[in-house]
């Protein structure tokens, strides 16, 4: 490919972060552009049908939107210089699990580090949110960023995140950052030398929301210096671990991921399966219909599980089901032998009901949204 893709994202978006750490990382030659382009507003957004990003506009013009979609589309066109997914199949199994807990499983602590703290982050949060208006940004221009950042702002109680549930969000991540900080500290990536689709997909929350904005990053650098180190190493195209001189290849698992997978069984696992039951709570709908009446706010119901010590209530979106998807499928195709590997690693974390919790409504992405398989 000699011309650059062109990817219409910014730098405080979190799926933004996603596809550009595997673009660096894989050695695709890129050009990242605001979403307020006339290319973008005249070309794209005809196309995907809504204001979202990421989005990749290809050098003959193809169109693709949503990371995993990206990522997917970038691999089937041979452009990565070494695949997001391992060819061992018990890696690549647990790397599907990772990317659905780092797209999905941390929107909590993402949104709640970035929205409830305004006196310390409002300056940054707003730079971030119409900085490409320039210094002469018009009052019109300054409105519509007030307009987007209370937007998004108030997404905060259909995740889940109020007065009675902060204290167990805050809680639950400095547990994560304990885990990953006893993981980066001896290991560059998640599984060794180099990153997957896991690293990829804990790039969404990690690094947009709580590696960059300032209350978390400030929580992230004191507290977990080496998963900081990890959101920097996801960011340059090289190893980038020569401040790790102990760190010695190898091809076994890190033992250190263990804590990471019982985190996901204990925190994330009753989330999934209340989403699930949701789901098949639903009539469904016709193959090829959007999932949702209005993609724009694309949810298809409300649910309560436990979480720590809080219950937790919050939105079920039919993305997370099409994620899920991707590891059951997974482990439904594996040689029996292979499903033995995953069991044995998964069992004593209590992991292997995600395995195969599966709807009886599946979803699948057409013109870039969701819709009924």
């Amino acid at each position: 490919m000699t011309a650059p893709l062109t990817l219409y994202g910014v730098k405080i978006s979190m799926f933004t972060g996603k596809v550009r750490s595997y673009l660096i990382k894989q050695g695709i030659h890129f050009t990242e552009v605001a979403p307020v382009s006339e290319q973008f507003t005249n070309v794209v957004l005809p196309q995907i049908g809504r204001r979202i990003i990421p989005v990749i506009e290809m050098p003959d013009g193809t169109i693709v939107q949503d990371t995993t979609d990206i990522i997917d589309y970038l691999e089937g066109q041979s452009l990565s210089a070494e695949s997001a997914y391992p060819t061992d199949p018990l890696r690549h199994l647990l790397a599907l699990i990772l990317e659905l807990f780092g797209d999905e499983g941390l929107l909590r602590p993402a949104m709640h580090y970035r929205w409830n703290f305004p006196q310390d982050t409002s300056g940054f949060i707003t730079h971030g949110f119409g900085g490409w208006q320039g210094p002469d940004a018009t009052d019109e221009a300054k409105a519509q960023i007030k307009k987007t950042m209370k937007t998004f702002s108030g997404f905060l109680p259909a995740l889940g995140v109020t007065p009675e549930t902060i204290p167990e969000v805050e809680r639950s991540f400095d547990a994560l950052m304990d885990i990953l900080e006893a993981h980066f500290i001896r290991t560059p990536y998640l599984f060794g030398a180099a990153p997957t689709i896991g690293d990829y997909g804990m790039m969404c929350s990690l690094y947009a929301h709580l590696a960059r904005d300032p209350v978390p990053s400030g929580l992230m650098k004191n507290l977990a210096p080496s998963l900081f180190r990890w959101t920097e190493r996801m960011n340059v195209p090289h190893a980038d671990y020569s401040d790790m001189p102990y760190y010695a290849p190898s091809h076994d698992l890190p033992e250190t991921l263990s804590p990471l997978f019982k985190y996901i069984a204990d925190y994330f696992l009753p989330e999934m399966q209340m989403n699930v039951d949701v789901m098949n709570a639903l009539p469904g709908g016709t193959s090829g219909d959007p999932a949702t009446m209005n993609p724009k706010m694309a949810v298809l119901g409300f649910g309560s599980f436990q979480h720590g010590e809080a219950t937790i209530q919050c939105a079920v979106r039919p993305i997370r089901l099409y994620m899920l998807q991707r590891v059951t499928d997974y482990f439904a195709g594996m040689k029996k032998d292979d499903q033995k590997a995953v069991l044995y690693y998964l069992e004593p974390l209590g992991l292997t009901p995600l395995l195969t919790l599966t709807a009886k409504h599946r979803v699948a992405r057409k013109n870039h949204i969701e819709v009924w398989e």
